[in-house]
Order: C-alpha cells, then sequence, then structure tokens
C-alpha cells in the first residue's frame, strides 16, 4: 500500500471528511525532494519548506524551541511535511492536546503521499475548512491556546492563518475580565506624546492599571542641549540623556514591575536597557507611530522588543524582522472620541475659526508646493500650524502668524470647516507615490463629523470606505475636488456623518488597546493571556488551589472574588493572622517565596 493510502486509511478513523477532502484535493502543491539525509523534504514557489540536509534533526530543534504550559492548548500553523509536527507530540506530554490548522487540504495531501505518518496522529486534531471555520472550531476549545507557527510552512497560508488568530485574538478581547499593570513610556517631546495620551487614558478605561512614565516633563532641560553650537558636544550630551532618562525608567519599573511595558515612538529606552528588561523577564512592546521610512531608530531597537505594532504593512514589517524583531504587527492609528467629537460652536467661533477650505498642520515641503495652488480662488482658505518660515505667498492665509496649534483650536478648526484637508506629509514635492500608511489625523476628523479631503493612501480602503473619505491622487486634482465638494453640501454632511460612525464603531484608541492587549494575550497565553481570563482573580485561583491546597484555598477566599491577588497580597494577608509559629507548613512556604521576591526584584 502506498504512503498516501497507508496515511488515509488511518486518518480516516478519527476524521473521515477531511481524510475524504484529501482524496479529492489531488496533490502537487509542494514539491517533494529527496534531502541529503536521505529522507523527504520539500519546496514550494522554490522555497525550502524544510532542510535540505536533515529534516528531521531541524524539526527536533524547533520542538525543542517551543514554550508550553500545563493545560494549555497547541494550535500549529505551518504543516510542511509534518516532521514538526511528529517532533512537537514527541517533546509535549501526552496529555497536551495538540490542533493542526489545515487551511488548505491539497498542500496536506502532498505530505501524505511524501512519508509514512506515525502514531502521533493519534493524539492530534485537525482543525480544516475555511479559515472562518477552523478559527470558530479553535476558539470553541475550553483550554487557553498557545499559537506556535512553523514559519517556512506557515508562509504559504499567510492570510487564512491571520484571519484564524483575528478571531482568537477577539475571543481574548470578549472573554478578557481581568486588570493587567501596564507602565506606558512616551517619548520626551513630539507628535507621539499626544497618542501617548490617549493610549493611557484607552487603557484605563477598559479597566486596567496604568502607569505613565511620561519624560516630557523633562523636556525642557533636553531641549536646552539643543542650543549648543558644538554639534559633536551636543550629540554626545543628547545620548548621555536619553540613557539617563532609561535608567530613570528602569528604576521606576523595579519600584513596581508591571505585566507588560508599552513604549510609544521615540520613547527613551535604550537597547542595553531593553535587554536588561528581557533578562529580568519583563514583556515589552512598541507602539511605532512613526513612518519607518523617514524615521530609522528603529533598526538599532528591532531587537530589543518582545512585541512591534507598526502603522504599515509588508515593506516596514519585513524590515524590522530583518533587523532582529520577532514579532511584528499592524495596528493602525485611531481617534479619542472624548477629545476628537463636534462641538456646538458660538457664531464669534464659526467666524474666527471657520473657512470654506481649511489645513491645520506643519509646513511640510509638499504642503508647501502645494497650497500655492489653492490661491486666488472664489472660496476662503485659511492655514493653521507652525513651521512656515519662508513661505511668504502663503502668509495672507497663515492664521496666529504661524503659531503652534493646541487640540482645542484643531477641534473648533475641524468642526467649523467645510472642507477639511489632510494631506499627509512627504519630503518631496506634490503627494507620496508610495503612500500607505493613514495618519491620526483621518481619524481625529472623522471623529469630529467633519468632512475630509485627503491623499490616495494604499491602507485607506481597509479603515474608511469611499462614502466616508473623499481623495485625491494628484496634487493636480485637488482645486477641483475642493470645487466639486464646495458645490454638494448634502453629501458633505452625510460622507462626514458616515464616517463618524465608522470610527466610533471601529477605530477609537480603546479599540486599539483592546486589539494590542488580546494579540499579547494570544502570543503570551500563560502571562498576559492568563490574567486577561481573570485566572489570576481570587476565585479561580481559590478553586485551582482548593485540591491540594486548602489553607491557600482559604486565604485566597479572604478576598473578593474578582481581586487579581499576586503573591505579596498573599504574604500581607498571611503575617497579619499573627506570628509565624501559629502558620501553617503552606502559609511558610509562600512567605518564603515572597521574601525571595522581594531580593530578586531589583533591575538596576
Amino acid at each position: 500500500m502506498s504512503f498516501f493510502e497507508d496515511n488515509l486509511s488511518r486518518l480516516m478513523q478519527n476524521n473521515p471528511a477531511l481524510a475524504s477532502a484529501l482524496r479529492q484535493s489531488g496533490t502537487g502543491r509542494l514539491e517533494i525532494v529527496q534531502a541529503r539525509s536521505g529522507v523527504p523534504s520539500a519546496r514550494a514557489n522554490g522555497r525550502w519548506i524544510h532542510s535540505a540536509y536533515d529534516p528531521i534533526k531541524e524539526a527536533q530543534a524547533w520542538a525543542e524551541s517551543q514554550s508550553y504550559q500545563d493545560g494549555e492548548t497547541i494550535v500549529l500553523f505551518g504543516l510542511g511535511l509534518l516532521y514538526q509536527v511528529e517532533a512537537l507530540c514527541a517533546r509535549l506530554p501526552r496529555t497536551a492536546a495538540v490542533v493542526l490548522a489545515v487551511p488548505d487540504p491539497s498542500a496536506l495531501a502532498d505530505a501524505a503521499a511524501a512519508r509514512a505518518w506515525g502514531d502521533w496522529m493519534d493524539r492530534v486534531v485537525w482543525a480544516w475548512g475555511t479559515a472562518e471555520a477552523i478559527g470558530e472550531q479553535i476558539a470553541s476549545a475550553g483550554h487557553p491556546i498557545r499559537l506556535v507557527a512553523y514559519a517556512p510552512a506557515a508562509s504559504l497560508h499567510a492570510e487564512s492563518h491571520r484571519i484564524i488568530e483575528t478571531i482568537l485574538q477577539r475571543k481574548v478581547a470578549a472573554q478578557a475580565g481581568g486588570q493587567l499593570r501596564i507602565a506606558v513610556v512616551g517619548p520626551i517631546y513630539g507628535g507621539s506624546l499626544p497618542i501617548t495620551r490617549y493610549a493611557v487614558s484607552a487603557l484605563k478605561s477598559l479597566g486596567h492599571h496604568v502607569r505613565w512614565l511620561d519624560p516630557s516633563v523633562h523636556a525642557t532641560s533636553y531641549h536646552q542641549l539643543e542650543l549648543l553650537k558644538n554639534s559633536q558636544h551636543r550629540l554626545a550630551l543628547q545620548s548621555k540623556y536619553a540613557e539617563m532618562l532609561s535608567r530613570i525608567t528602569m528604576a521606576q519599573l523595579a519600584e513596581d514591575p508591571p505585566d507588560l511595558v508599552l513604549s510609544l515612538a521615540q520613547a527613551p529606552l535604550i537597547l542595553p536597557m531593553l535587554e536588561h528588561l528581557r533578562r529580568k523577564r519583563f514583556l515589552t512592546a512598541m507602539w511605532f507611530v512613526e513612518n519607518y521610512r523617514h524615521l530609522t531608530y528603529w533598526q538599532q531597537l528591532a531587537a530589543g522588543y518582545d512585541f512591534w505594532f507598526v502603522i504599515q504593512r509588508e515593506h516596514c514589517m519585513a524590515a524590522l524582522k530583518q533587523a532582529g524583531a520577532k514579532d511584528v504587527r499592524y495596528l493602525p492609528m485611531a481617534a479619542d472620541p472624548s477629545v476628537h467629537r463636534p462641538l456646538e460652536l458660538t457664531q464669534a467661533e464659526r467666524e474666527e475659526y471657520g473657512s470654506d477650505v481649511s489645513f491645520v498642520g506643519a509646513g511640510y515641503a509638499n504642503r508647501r508646493a502645494i497650497f500655492p495652488q489653492l490661491l486666488n480662488h472664489e472660496w476662503k482658505f485659511k492655514l493653521w500650524g507652525n513651521e512656515w518660515d519662508g513661505a511668504t505667498e502663503l502668509s495672507s492665509v497663515l492664521q496666529r502668524n504661524g503659531a503652534r496649534i493646541d487640540t482645542d483650536t484643531c477641534q473648533k478648526v475641524f468642526n467649523a470647516s467645510a472642507v477639511n484637508l489632510n494631506l499627509h506629509s512627504w519630503a518631496g514635492a506634490g503627494l507620496d507615490p508610495n503612500g500607505d500608511f493613514v495618519n491620526p489625523r483621518t481619524f481625529e476628523l472623522a471623529a469630529c463629523g467633519a468632512f475630509q479631503l485627503s491623499d490616495r493612501r494604499s491602507l485607506m480602503p481597509d479603515l474608511l470606505a469611499a462614502n466616508e473619505i473623499a481623495t485625491v491622487s494628484s496634487s493636480g486634482e485637488l482645486p477641483g475636488a475642493i470645487a466639486r465638494w464646495l458645490r454638494e453640501p448634502e453629501q458633505r454632511l452625510a460622507m462626514a456623518a458616515n464616517a463618524r460612525r465608522r470610527v466610533l464603531a471601529e477605530h477609537t484608541y480603546a479599540h486599539r488597546m483592546r486589539d494590542l492587549l488580546s494579540q499579547v494575550g494570544v502570543a503570551s497565553p500563560d502571562r498576559i493571556g492568563a490574567i486577561l481570563r481573570g485566572a489570576r482573580q481570587a476565585e479561580a485561583l481559590a478553586s485551582t488551589a482548593a485540591d491540594s491546597f486548602p489553607v491557600l484555598a482559604s486565604t485566597l477566599r479572604t478576598f473578593p472574588p474578582t481581586q487579581r491577588v499576586e503573591l505579596k497580597q498573599l504574604a500581607a494577608q498571611i503575617r497579619s493572622r499573627g506570628p509565624a509559629g501559629t502558620l501553617s507548613r503552606e502559609d511558610l512556604m509562600l512567605l518564603m517565596l515572597d521574601e525571595y521576591r522581594s531580593e530578586t526584584k531589583d533591575l538596576v
């Protein structure tokens, strides 16, 4: 009997529907090539799926590198010829549940025809069908889920795996009831500073305990260094200053260790400090809300963070992984509805802030080149913002002599203007031909219920539809588009209302922070995932401890059922009961562990 028939015969015993699907699917997705060790290997699209030398040894090394906690369900993305599945099953205890995601039966048919499958087949669950069906099947499992990927094979079905993971993340988000302790590290100054404020507010609204480690209080001193004329001295001192702020942050983290350290772009955490955090088993994430092509300091930090969240997709994510980042995920910008909202303006405010056409922002090169063509038309144009020095031809429309515009003024301009221009910054002339990410202004305008005219961005269609935002493909289209939309006030209002509904439903900072935490939770089920599930709440811990540690369970039941309980709270509760001579062996062991924790928690 052939490998294919023998394997299908065994598969028929526990999953006849999948066996039938393999028989009907045909083979040929994988190219089977003999490895130098004499066993079959495989290639797809010209790339090796398994080692060309020794696939078995490679699979064993991969399996040894995977983490596992008792009680978890392992879900594997990327099957290939299943060497890694066999190695994983050999490493895990027999009680461990292993689910194999099969988005393409034809690729699995190639594996069935290439070699004999072993007894491990009886230990696995095959989840197959559409990506949505696989995701729902896995999500219905009653155990914590740990996703693992065999990357060479997983890349063949990346989109299906993305859909499955999104479904699992939604499950984590829906179940989230546990409170995380999150330390947020923002920048000293710059555009990501207000975004940090919005992220902190969103995390608090989700019920988490948040500490904002805010280095912006040192901004005045930092800016003083920019006054130094000697560039060598200036750069050296700025580097030392960043190191000092990193050490301050480390000391703050040591005093109250969080579950997650979340940094925003340009946070002053240098690579040696991030590596020290990793050695101390702190979990770190960076939300890089910048254009990776323009600000490239990420190259020095890529390997330092456990998770990177970025506002650009393929090229950005590939570049970060090439630089050493382990886990890179897409997380677009958003709005804060408590700040970015419709306003009732007085007549005087409408006269001051209102116009037919407005733009709020800094005087980047492309904007300086584009905006002169908007002068001398029948519409009234107002330009707000700073860094417009030298743009003399725009001085007649520049408001407040080019002063920096605060958030409150921005909201009033957005609400008072008929057409709000939203042109993404770029160093060249015209519009960025490779424009991809969507800036925060897009969501802020929409949340205000304001009509906007934006340059077209490749990632825009996934975020806002054509009946929610108007776009142009070139700067030459801008005057005609403005004239058109000024003639259609009813459609402007309808589009603005559509955009606001969409942002409130999908694109707030609360949505983004929930997505970020659910993704980290799925990737770290024993740490962030366990806390989000409420596994560290008093009631859940007491139920787990009841049979083996009854004294501990009794202590846990003195806390409110939904309170998160850690070792230090338990130790404090035990100490409050009396002298050590009256304590049980379990109590004394917990006190000893707490003493050890106190002695070893120092970071600096």
